[in-house]
């Protein structure tokens, strides 16, 4: 005699816990991939990295090779005499003393105008810049990524910026720069486009591109398209996944290799924000400077930059 066949048990409902709420279930499945699909996830990741880098270095050497004449095109579209009063600048507390070095910005991949140390040390040289800007509101957005003011669900603006609390000080300053980029006016952009709109995107990028099935690379032809990619929101992107700096700081390298002495530019985080970065060590022999407007506290130093004072970093 045939043993009889058992039907099958339907699947056990979750326990209700005395609240009413099901108990979550002990395994969830995020995704399944096999070694096959790893395995074409790291060549695309080796091909962006080569395509990116392939960019970067074959335009470089059209950089270098008109060098002068991009100096001469930054240097054409500069202004004098920008004066600011009562701007801010934040840095972390245990900076207080030293609220104007610049040390900062050559930590890590450095800032939206200037090289850090982790670009690819060896083929890139750092270079310092100090950041502020138009008020505390602008440069709090700009350190945190939100306004100050912000909250949700009882998180405020550090836990939604995924920063471990910590104190910081917030400083204002007012100066005076002689030769200045103005990043919002597109006609002082225009020089630099007609020296960079004769470049041309290297063959080997573009059958590498078709290859890894992407968009062909474009490159800047208007000062509008020059303007969009300094004041990017995104502008880590390139440094942080392929350690080669972005194009703002490509364009701060060769504004402080020109000799100028800032850039103001419009915030990517606050709606009619101004941000300044300055190159202090094209100083010398020059009317520019920037002092703290407050007293400061007793030991703090600098608390003025000018044409003969030391960079401090």
């Amino acid at each position: 005699m045939r043993p009889r066949r058992q039907r099958p048990k339907p699947p056990s409902r979750p326990r209700q816990t005395p609240g009413g709420e099901s108990d979550p279930p002990s395994l969830i499945e995020l995704e399944r991939f096999t070694q096959q699909s790893l395995h074409k996830w790291r060549e695309a990741s080796h091909g962006l990295d080569a395509l990116q880098r392939l960019l970067f270095f074959d335009l470089e050497s059209l950089r270098q090779r008109d060098g002068q004449k991009l100096l001469d095109a930054i240097r054409a579209g500069a202004q004098t005499g920008f004066e600011f009063d009562r701007w801010s600048r934040i840095v972390d507390y245990r900076y207080s003393l030293t609220p104007l070095s610049t040390a900062g910005s050559l930590r890590d991949i450095g800032g939206r105008f200037n090289f850090g140390a982790a670009l690819s040390p060896g083929s890139f040289s750092p270079f310092p810049a100090l950041y502020i800007a138009d008020s505390y509101s602008t440069a709090f957005q700009e350190k945190y990524g939100l306004d100050p003011a912000a909250s949700r669900d009882n998180l405020n603006t550090i836990d939604l910026a995924l920063r471990t609390p910590s104190s910081f000080t917030q400083v204002r300053v007012r100066g005076r720069i002689d030769l200045i980029v103005d990043v919002e006016n597109t006609t002082a952009l225009q020089p630099v486009v007609d020296v960079i709109k004769r470049f041309s995107v290297p063959k080997t990028a573009l059958t590498l591109a078709r290859r890894l099935q992407l968009k062909p690379p474009m490159l800047i032809r208007s000062s509008k398209g020059l303007q969009r990619q300094l004041v990017h929101p995104n502008w880590r992107t390139t440094p942080a996944q392929f350690g080669i700096p972005s194009n703002s700081q490509i364009f701060g390298r060769l504004a402080a290799a020109a000799g100028i002495h800032g850039i103001v530019y419009p915030s990517s985080r606050r709606v009619k924000g101004q941000c300044l970065v300055l190159f202090t060590q094209n100083w010398t022999d020059s009317g520019s400077f920037i002092e703290i407007v407050d007293t400061p506290p007793l030991g703090a130093a600098p608390t003025l930059i000018t044409s003969s004072t030391k960079t401090v970093q």
